[in-house]
């Protein structure tokens, strides 16, 4: 029996399992990776109540917290997968300075900032990580180009949306255009690209993830702009409602957006977005969606315009894109090839320690 510990870097609400089950919620991936995996859940709370119980909550930080209970606990497991670098990283560090050999698999969202290259360029904690998994090629790329990061260590998964909860509904389509996120969201352009546009757009500038500021506070906004704060629910709605979804992207080399992407997508809605070097995995162009330059407002507007004009259009790439997100685009589909890769690597682990490599 394989024993696997996810050391999931977000913190979890317990009321999501039963917000889930109800319909209120998408599907969470680390959820739905223990229970395909069997695997055990090490999250910020259990190991702060457990392990750090009368230490500071704010050093060494809960990353470190959740890497060192991991270390500690490491014969509990036959691979750990770190759900992002911000527990991966140290993780292998600790690894790496006690000569621990541990099946590590890791996910990787944004390798490309200044700090996070120390530790693999300085310190080589990739010799205690089996295999990355990014989320995007252009994080591949660099992780191998910039990084030194061995190619075969390296592997592109895509992470879309619960395909499930966000699917077409039937409502009437307002016009009406939908925009959403926070991470390094160009909203300024698209406030300039729709002024004197003949449509409403509704903004949900808010996410779990992001830190980024809310850069349509304090701005004034065309009369056909309002920006809403919405639960899953009523995003979800919003989305349903809308002629297609705007992604308005600042220049960035990870894939800022695609989970509006994929959610829109599995929404059965057409996409614009800004492309971007992180950007170009997911989203086709003149077939799923439309792509303009970052920071260009008249290109952004004509590609509204094109799709508001010719709404036959905008829906046939929306239901493209849904066919995208049936076939192979979907939530299901990443749990699988992540398992896969865990359980690989478990493998590989174990005729390692049958073969182990000559002195």
């Amino acid at each position: 029996m394989r024993r696997i510990g996810i050391l999931v870097s977000a913190r979890i609400n317990q009321e999501e399992r039963q917000l889930i089950r109800q319909g209120d919620h998408p599907r969470r991936d680390y959820f739905e990776l223990a229970d395909v995996l069997g695997a055990t859940i090490i999250n910020h709370e259990q190991v702060l109540a457990k392990a750090w119980r009368g230490r500071s909550k704010t050093a060494p930080g809960p990353a470190m917290a959740q890497a060192w209970h991991a270390f500690q606990r490491r014969h509990e497991y036959d691979c750990i997968l770190s759900d992002s670098e911000h527990v991966g990283i140290p993780l292998a560090l600790l690894f790496k300075l006690a000569g621990v050999q541990k099946a590590h698999v890791m996910i990787a969202h944004r390798l490309s900032t200044p700090k996070k290259g120390v530790f693999f360029r300085a310190l080589g904690v990739q010799s205690h990580i089996d295999k990355i998994i990014c989320y995007g090629s252009a994080q591949r790329d660099y992780a191998s180009g910039a990084l030194g990061i061995p190619r075969d260590k390296l592997t592109v998964v895509l992470h879309p949306a619960d395909h499930r909860f966000w699917q077409p509904m039937a409502v009437e389509r307002e016009r009406l255009i939908a925009s959403a996120g926070l991470e390094f969201r160009d909203y300024p352009t698209l406030i300039e690209a729709i002024r004197g546009v003949d449509a409403d757009v509704r903004i949900a500038a808010a996410s779990p993830w992001s830190r980024r500021p809310n850069e349509t506070s304090g701005r004034e906004l065309p009369p056909n702009v309002t920006v809403v704060a919405h639960t899953y629910r009523e995003l979800r709605d919003l989305y349903a409602r809308s002629q297609f979804v705007v992604i308005p992207l600042y220049e960035t080399e990870f894939q800022a957006g695609t989970l509006v992407m994929y959610e829109a997508m599995s929404m059965g809605k057409a996409v614009i977005a800004t492309r971007t070097k992180g950007q170009g995995d997911v989203l086709v162009e003149g077939t799923t969606g439309l792509y303009a330059p970052p920071g260009d407002a008249d290109a952004l507007r004509r590609a509204i315009r094109r799709l508001l004009d010719n709404p036959a259009e905008a829906q046939e790439m929306g239901r493209n894109a849904r066919r995208a997100v049936e076939a192979e685009l979907n939530l299901d589909a990443y749990v699988e090839n992540v398992a896969r890769t865990v359980i690989q690597e478990i493998e590989h682990a174990a005729a390692r320690q049958r073969c182990p490599a000559p002195a």
